[in-house]
């Protein structure tokens, strides 16, 4: 295998053949998803970098990684001793890629990017950004094509039907809904590439992507027929036909260019060019009227129909119980058989897979002990893996995926005694959360106007965290699903009824520890009155939080008061579902808050 120095000079005498300055290689996949198969993670098998999010650069003279918050100190290990260096993402003094090729290159050079791995839009903001400088952009080159010797091949499980009893709308429901917004947009057709929609929209679900439960396609859906674009070894012929009573057609997935080139016949289609890739809208024939629209599943599916949100509170209670037994088993191990970061992870999967109708992980835990916990989103490896010792703090993040919904959780708990400023932590990271879950907000709402209470009372402090306070989560889909979300970002999104995500504030100290406080929420109205309609947030998850972490005269007594009925609510649900002893160990965990 090659090092990472040796990819670096193989890519600059490719560049140097065809006269390209720079190369720009980003975390995507042809269909813009965030959790990638092997097969396209280029940026990964180059820079050695195996976090979610990164671009990599190459220069003549450069070699540079950017990523954000989540992994600057993931990154910087996992880059040592190579060429690259690392630009962190929301530093002030750090430019955007973009921002630094168009100072640092010289007007007539050409920037070299796979269009398959950009979106449209993207493509688009970079072609401004660098033509205002003279440079160029080839969106043909794919540097990685001839050097990457043991690539991956495309992922190929079988494709599977998901359930009208467990998904609420059967496809048939969910294509008029779609062809009803294409209808109103004037579009007689609509071409789909994000693989979270084409599985909300088809009910289908796969293994093509490491713990996402979807299928690498593309859907070309027009009033009459849909064409489902996949490798057709994935398809049963049972589900073949069950496929056919909707009118949908089965192509190679190879062939999606083609039929966009012969799409002629001045047909009007509608792409969202925010989630379809450069090289796919500039196929689209010449002759169609392009409507630029976001994809109508976007939105549709992001709201939960009410057999999906009955589903999500069995399973939350399924779940807990998952995660408050491991809990007690961490707390009650054999001293003399020391668990480590990894035998956690396996554990805890072999406690959800005893729930029922339990299919996979929703995405690696991570399992982070003393100041791995103060790694955002550390994942455990065999070089890293580290015993969970008598003292130190223990964040645990993980999720699941079920027929009955996906989850996401994360505690953070301490071996030992805790220290002052530990307990400090804990409970200013608690009273945001508190803050989130407890608020009343006017309809329209946006999540960015949320974010600002999880973080009151770490600013008055003089603290900050540096991730969102919350995403959005797919039913037995992808675990971080779009567009709604609670951060500061200002995202023109509304907080409706039937959203579910996440509230999970935090504190990192580098080199010590981290913390995490992570609850599931669900949208609901609260109340309408002279005033306006107002919304409220409902805890999904069920799973008590660290009291020897709580410095309760730090808590008013409205907080003690929601930790109380939290906690009665997490041992009534939970305790009918647990073994004697776990019931009891939980009852005392969750006794009140004096």
């Amino acid at each position: 295998m090659m090092d990472t120095n040796k990819k670096i000079d193989q890519i600059r005498q490719l560049m140097k053949a065809v006269n390209i300055a720079a190369v720009v290689i980003p975390s995507n996949d042809p269909h813009g998803s965030e959790y990638v198969a092997e097969r396209w993670q280029a940026r990964k098998w180059l820079t050695g970098f195996s976090g979610s999010a990164g671009t990599a650069v190459i220069t003549l003279e450069h070699a540079i990684l950017w990523t954000d918050f989540r992994y600057y100190i993931q990154a910087e290990k996992q880059i040592s001793g190579s060429l690259f260096v690392l630009f962190k993402m929301g530093d002030p003094k750090v430019p955007t890629f973009e921002k630094w090729l168009t100072d640092t290159l010289k007007p007539g050079d050409t920037i070299g990017i796979d269009g398959n791995m950009v979106s449209m839009a993207n493509m688009k903001k970079y072609e401004t950004q660098f033509k205002a400088r003279g440079l160029l952009l080839d969106t043909t080159i794919d540097v990685v094509k001839d050097l990457w010797a043991d690539r991956p091949p495309r992922p190929n499980s079988k494709a599977f039907s998901f359930s009208k009893k467990y998904a609420g709308k059967s496809r048939g429901d969910k294509i008029r809904e779609i062809r009803e917004q294409m209808a109103a947009s004037g579009a007689s057709y609509h071409l789909m590439a994000t693989l979270d929609d084409i599985a909300w929209t088809l009910n289908l679900r796969g293994q093509d992507v490491h713990t996402n439960p979807v299928n690498i396609a593309f859907v070309l859906m027009g009033q009459d027929k849909v064409f489902l674009f996949i490798g057709k070894e994935k398809i049963t012929d049972s589900l073949s036909k069950e496929l056919s009573k909707d009118d949908i057609d089965i192509v190679e997935y190879k062939d999606i260019t083609a039929a966009l080139s012969k799409f002629g016949d001045h047909k009007t289609i509608l792409v969202d060019p925010e989630n379809v890739n450069c090289r796919l809208y500039q196929a689209i024939h010449k002759t169609c009227n392009i409507v630029e629209k976001p994809n109508p599943a976007i939105a549709l599916k992001t709201i939960k129909n009410d057999v999906e949100i009955a589903h999500l509170r069995q399973t939350s209670v399924k779940d807990g119980a998952a995660i408050v037994n491991f809990l007690f088993w961490l707390e009650h191990h054999n001293e003399e058989d020391p668990v480590t970061e990894l035998t956690a992870a396996q554990k805890l999967y072999g406690f959800r897979k005893e729930q029922a109708l339990f299919v996979d992980n929703s995405f690696d835990p991570i399992m982070a002990f003393g100041d791995h916990s103060a790694m955002c989103h550390y994942l455990p490896t065999k070089e890293t893996d580290r015993i969970i010792g008598k003292k130190g703090m223990f964040l645990t993040d993980s999720g699941g995926n079920y027929l009955t919904g996906t989850t996401d959780i994360t505690r953070t708990i301490y071996q030992g005694k805790p220290s002052k400023q530990e307990v400090t932590d804990y409970t200013l990271v608690l009273k945001g959360h508190i803050a989130v879950a407890t608020t009343l907000f006017p309809k329209g709402s946006k999540g960015f106007q949320i974010d600002t209470l999880s973080r009151q009372y770490l600013w008055n402090q003089g603290m900050d965290f540096g991730h969102g306070t919350g995403h959005g989560v797919g039913f037995f889909l992808c675990v971080h699903e779009g567009p709604a979300r609670i951060s500061s970002h200002p995202v023109d999104v509304k907080l409706e009824k039937g959203m579910v995500l996440t509230n999970e504030p935090g504190i990192y100290r580098e080199g010590a520890y981290g913390i995490r406080l992570e609850n599931m929420i669900l949208v609901d109205q609260a109340v309408e009155n002279e005033f306006g309609t107002f919304m409220k947030f409902e805890t999904l998850t069920c799973c008590h939080f660290e009291r020897t972490l709580i410095d309760k005269n730090r808590l008013s007594k409205d907080e003690k008061n929601w930790i109380n009925a939290y906690h009665s609510w997490v041992c009534e649900k939970l305790s009918p579902v647990l073994d004697k002893d776990v019931a009891s160990w939980l009852k005392d965990k969750t006794r009140p808050i004096e």
